[in-house]
Formats: C-alpha cells, structure tokens, sequence
C-alpha cells in the first residue's frame, strides 16, 4: 500500500516538474520570438512621466459630443445584442442534442458557431467594413456575428443541461417540436438565457467601444481622432467617459443577474 502511495506521489511530482518545465520553456520561446527592444524601452521609460503628467488635465469643452459619441457606441452595442439574441435562441434549439430536429443540421450549426467564435469579433467588423465599408451598420452587423457565437454557445449547453424527462412527457401527449420549446424547454432555461444576455450586453458595449478605433462610429473612433491630434486633455476626458460608463454597466448588470 504505502509502494503504491509513493509510486502516485513520485508521477504528480514528476507531472509538476514536467508542466512546469513546458511552461517556462513556452514563455522563453514566446519572449525570444518576440525580438523586443528593451533598451529602447528602458531609455523611455523616463518619458512616461511627462505623458502621464500632460493626462491629468482634462477638457470638458467637448462633453457634449463625447457623452453622444458613447450612447452611438452603446446604441451600436445593444442593436447588435437584440439582433443577435434572436437569431441564436433560434439556432441554440436546433442544435442542442436533446432537441434537435436533425442531427445533421445541429452538427453544422455548432461547427458554424465553433468558427465564428474562434475568430475575434474585429476581424468579423474589418471583414465587414471591406464590404459595406466604414460606418454603424458595419459595427453593428459584425456585433451581431459575434453575439450569434457566444450566445449560441452558450444557450445550447443550457438547454442540453435539462432533462429529458419534459421533452418525453410532451412527445407522448402528440405535442410537436414547437410545442414542445415553447412549453416544455423555454420557461425552464429563461433564467440561464437573461443571465447569459446581461453578461454579453457588458462585452457587446467594450467591444462597440473597441470597434470604433477601426472607423466604426462611436466614441472609439473619437478617441483615435484625439490620439492622433495628441490632444492630452481630450484624451482623458473620454478615457474616464469610457471607464465612467462601463462602470455603471457593470453595476447595472450586476444588478439584472441578481434579480434574475
């Protein structure tokens, strides 16, 4: 017994070491690869103070437009989460395993869903963007893919967590598969659905944000504008609009999932 017990210690140990050693020798090729400039770095880093101190003034001239520039970027953000909401409770009952009405068609759905979530959504807005080209509607169609990944994703392991013993019931009362969502498998997954929607409205809004520094309306694309001027003071003024704002959402989400 006690040969077993040191057999099982001595492999995590070596488990330990071995993942320990893969992980820093990852790092060291990660770092190397990266061909980083630390010189360059270290002899800046003496200018860090003189930016920092440049963005302690604030400029409140142009709160009008910032305040609008960051209700397009939430109104961008909540368009895309609405659209896309819809669509992916759709695709989630007929992908999930325990509902589905073809197996095949579930198995594209979720290899779909696998791929738009593999990529970022702002690869999805410049793929966009080349299309339609610059503007809201962009923003808010490649919100929309991105919104389709995640809840879709999401919604179907919900619906897949329920029991088979509703769906059952139904089938041997005659009820169809509309029926059957509708009245069997809805009411029981709303809860982890709204959940699920108030956390991607909190993503949805920082993404909208980081849209618009590749020319999506907003007030990303006015921060680049100011980034661009060196305009310091307009600078801080919308990086505090920014964190003012996602701190409200924050609570604001915070607050939905409690009561939900």
């Amino acid at each position: 017994m006690n040969t077993t017990v040191k057999l099982s210690r001595t492999k995590d140990k070596i488990r330990t070491v071995s993942i320990t050693v893969a992980l820093i020798a990852l790092f060291y090729v990660s770092f190397t690869s990266l061909d980083l400039d630390i010189g360059k770095f270290i002899t800046r880093i003496g200018d860090a103070g003189t930016v920092l101190s440049k963005l302690m003034t604030i400029d409140l001239s142009n709160i009008g437009p910032i305040l609008l520039a960051m209700l397009a970027s939430a109104a961008i953000a909540i368009c895309g989460l609405f659209i896309g909401l819809i669509i992916a409770i759709i695709l989630s009952f007929l992908s999930a395993s325990n509902i589905t009405p073809n197996g095949i068609l579930a198995a594209f759905i979720k290899g779909s869903v696998a791929v738009i979530r593999a990529v970022p959504a702002l690869v999805w807005i410049l793929m966009v963007v080349a299309s339609l080209g610059f503007g809201s509607t962009a923003g808010m169609i490649g919100l929309i893919i991105s919104t389709v990944g995640y809840l879709t994703k999401a919604f179907t392991a919900s619906i897949e967590e329920q029991g088979s013993n509703i769906i059952e019931a139904l089938k041997t009362t005659g009820a169809g598969w509309i029926s059957i969502v509708i009245k069997g498998l809805l009411p029981s997954v709303i809860r982890p659905f709204m959940s699920w929607t108030a956390i991607k409205l909190e993503i949805g809004i920082a993404e909208s944000i980081n849209l618009g520094m590749v020319g999506v309306a907003g007030i990303g694309s006015m921060l680049m504008k100011s980034l661009g001027r060196y305009d310091y003071a307009a600078i801080s003024t919308t990086i505090i609009v920014i964190f003012i704002s996602m701190l409200i959402v924050e609570i604001v989400v915070n607050r939905l999932k409690k009561l939900i």
